[in-house]
């Protein structure tokens, strides 16, 4: 994973290329899986109930698109993700992706899994789209400040959700009525029977309100302390899976294509242990 002083030093293996293609092929994979459903949800025509999506970078407003313009969005997105992952032309292809991933996820904002959740993609995107290290060969001299960049996404993710706690409720975030409060509301429409059945327990909401705030403060950490990853990384698979089954709410839809960002070295191992 690389230490933080080396993240300008070349490297070989290139990570950031085989991030860029695992990136794509995991995103492309819930693409595919969800698109129907997506095209679906779309011909309900949601800005009726919902409103217009908010303003790109609070800027511009997208075109609202017809039906065949969503699909051919759609479809482009998932093509140009799948050429990616199979590393033809990828810089290209990140560029196309990049473009379509706007209409198409903002025409959906407001499905509650697309919602918010998808934040992270167009950073990576970008990032990938400018690094000089990304149409590179697999085994090449190759710069790791990608690396870096996204994992600083990801950790201001979190950071910002507990600061976020904080400035709401200070510590008393740590006594668990904010948490009891949510499972309540949240079960009022999801029927979680899981979260009413923590939400009767306050000592156990008080525990997780602290653990959650305590992961969410300090998961930028794995940044400066790299061997500490994995650890988190069990903690995040945790986190998500709890407000999962609790509260219906799955942020690790997508962002597991950005977690992809840990786990270069292992596929590069498993590539030269199979041969590939």
């Amino acid at each position: 994973m690389g230490n933080l002083p080396d993240i300008f030093d070349a490297a070989a293996p290139n990570h950031v290329a085989l991030f860029a293609r695992l990136f794509s092929a995991v995103l492309a994979i819930q693409l595919l899986l969800h698109f129907r459903e997506q095209y679906l949800y779309f011909k309900t025509q949601p800005g009726r109930i919902y409103g217009k999506p908010l303003k790109v970078l609070g800027l511009f407003r997208l075109p609202e698109l017809g039906e065949m313009q969503f699909l051919f969005s759609g479809c482009l997105l998932l093509l140009s993700l799948v050429c990616c992952a199979a590393g033809w032309w990828p810089r290209i292809f990140i560029f196309i992706a990049l473009v379509c991933y706007f209409p198409y996820f903002n025409s959906i904002l407001s499905l509650a899994y697309v919602q918010r959740k998808t934040n992270l993609l167009p950073f990576v995107l970008l990032v990938l789209l400018v690094s000089p290290s990304v149409d590179k060969q697999l085994y090449a001299p190759a710069t790791s400040w990608e690396l870096v960049l996204v994992k600083i996404g990801l950790a201001q993710l979190y950071l910002s959700a507990g600061i976020q706690k904080l400035k709401q409720s200070g510590l008393q975030w740590c006594n668990g009525k904010s948490l009891q409060a949510y499972l309540l509301e949240n079960y009022l429409w999801s029927d979680r029977k899981a979260g009413l059945f923590i939400a009767r327990r306050l000592n156990w909401c008080a525990v997780f309100s602290t653990l959650t705030l305590l992961f969410e403060l300090t998961f930028w950490i794995i940044i400066i302390f790299p061997s500490l990853t994995y650890i988190y990384l069990a903690g995040v698979l945790l986190f998500h899976t709890a407000t999962l089954v609790t509260m219906r709410i799955n942020y690790l839809k997508y962002l597991l294509p950005v977690y992809m960002v840990f786990f270069t070295d292992l596929a590069f191992w498993l590539k030269d242990k199979i041969g590939l």
